[in-house]
């Protein structure tokens, strides 16, 4: 499921199943639980962080009064392209004392779920918040946090952009980071949600400590090496297409290579595609979208060649290890 034009969702297979893991997780609610929702930019991370919110707080009628079961707050490297643990530890606490509950409305009314970030930023750079976080020092901002969410009885946070932890000074050690917040969420009693592009794996390589808390949701990318993957890409690309119209019938069909080619197998890439598509045929100022819009779209080769790098790490990531390479580890 995606938000696309017109705040249209359209459930397709990888989005569903990557949702449903994650539901099953959260059902566990083990204190200090770390859970990876790992996918490229675009496969509707933001979605599923979106509807599961809604799902694991319940209806508001049957919280307590003043209480808060989840936020969502949003990791960035502000601090010279670095991720900065003082402002993170600003967000964290505006949440809670001003929190934003946007993601509790029916989703087909909210343009877009990044909106509630956008809002944050802008209450941060208030005189208010601004002056909080001259005055109080990260500890102090941290021990504020600890404190207002047993009260407000929070029981889970919500990190987007979590790869922005590994972003850190050449002294510093991104694992570093996730220690920090995974002995946070033991001592709050919390799940800590994490969603992050392949990237986020330096957070959990190389650490046993943290390997064991974790849990593991990925959003997976359609796969043209796979059948059953693209008769699913193929239907998705159909959906997509629907609301524009086209030359021919069956053109999109007969285009499935370009527009894999210009998405790897990525919702999100998938409708900027024909998005672009369409904008080619609005220039022409003709009523259908033709081949050659289709093969217009098709992004350069540089950005192409970045996509399908970053595809190749997700796979790599996502592909566990042989049973040749176990029977080499242990020297067999």
């Amino acid at each position: 499921m995606m938000a696309t034009h017109q705040s249209v969702i359209i459930p397709h297979p990888n989005y569903k199943r990557g949702k449903a893991a994650l539901a099953r997780a959260m059902k566990t609610e083990e204190p200090g639980q770390l859970i990876y929702v790992i996918g490229l930019s675009g496969v509707g991370k933001s979605e599923i962080r979106y509807a599961t919110m809604k799902s694991f707080a319940g209806p508001p009628s049957n919280w307590r009064q003043g209480e808060i079961p989840v936020i969502a707050v949003r990791a960035t490297p502000s601090d010279r392209s670095n991720f900065n643990p003082k402002e993170f530890a600003s967000r964290m606490y505006l949440e809670l004392h001003e929190p934003n509950v946007e993601w509790l409305r029916r989703r087909s009314t909210v343009g877009d779920p990044d909106q509630v970030h956008r809002r944050a930023e802008e209450r941060l750079n208030s005189p208010l918040w601004s002056d909080v976080r001259i005055k109080l020092a990260e500890h102090e901002l941290r021990g504020a946090f600890e404190r207002s969410a047993r009260a407000r009885g929070l029981r889970a946070l919500f990190v987007e952009e979590a790869a922005s932890l590994t972003y850190t000074y050449q002294n510093k050690n991104p694992v570093d980071h996730m220690v920090n917040y995974m002995c946070l969420a033991e001592e709050i009693g919390i799940t800590l949600v994490l969603f992050g592009v392949p990237r986020i794996a330096a957070l959990w390589e190389g650490n046993a400590e943290v390997l064991r808390r974790s849990r593991f949701v990925w959003i997976d990318r359609y796969r043209f090496d796979r059948s059953e993957d693209r008769i699913s890409f193929a239907r998705l690309a159909v959906s997509i297409a629907s609301r524009y119209s086209f030359s021919h019938s069956n053109l999109v069909c007969r285009s499935l290579d370009l527009a894999y080619a210009s998405s790897a197998g990525v919702f999100g890439e998938l409708v900027a595609y024909f998005r672009r598509a369409d904008d080619l045929r609005a220039d022409e100022d003709v009523s259908a979208i033709c081949k050659r819009h289709l093969e217009g779209a098709v992004s350069t080769e540089a950005v192409l060649k970045t996509l399908h790098d970053d595809a190749a790490v997700f796979d790599m990531l996502r592909t566990p290890t042989s049973p040749a390479a176990i029977r080499r580890m242990l020297g067999k």
